[in-house]
């Protein structure tokens, strides 16, 4: 795996806490809710299972924020299931 990409932790006010090197990749996986809601992964990122990472949780790759949808632990690594927020998603979340 090639730790390339820069990946942030964000805490409940989308302010950094910790920042790791994952490998990010492009990816599709549906994830489908009983009420009808259907979301596309866009990403998958492999990072190492020291990172206190959690399901639903945010993080932030360049300029995008992606909540993690799906989390799998690995014998040495960790791999998330990446959904991108839209653009002005914390300008929302602000308001």
């Amino acid at each position: 795996m090639f730790y390339d990409t820069k990946l942030e932790i964000l805490d409940a006010e989308f302010i950094p806490t910790r920042s790791m090197m994952a490998d990010v990749q492009p990816y599709r996986k549906s994830f489908s809710f009983e009420d009808g809601y259907i979301l596309e992964t866009t990403y998958r990122a492999f990072c190492p299972l020291e990172s206190l990472l959690q399901l639903n949780g945010y993080v932030r790759i360049s300029k995008d924020i992606f909540i993690i949808l799906d989390m799998k632990e690995w014998s040495d690594y960790m791999e998330l299931y990446l959904y991108r927020c839209k653009q002005d998603f914390t300008m929302e979340v602000k308001e």
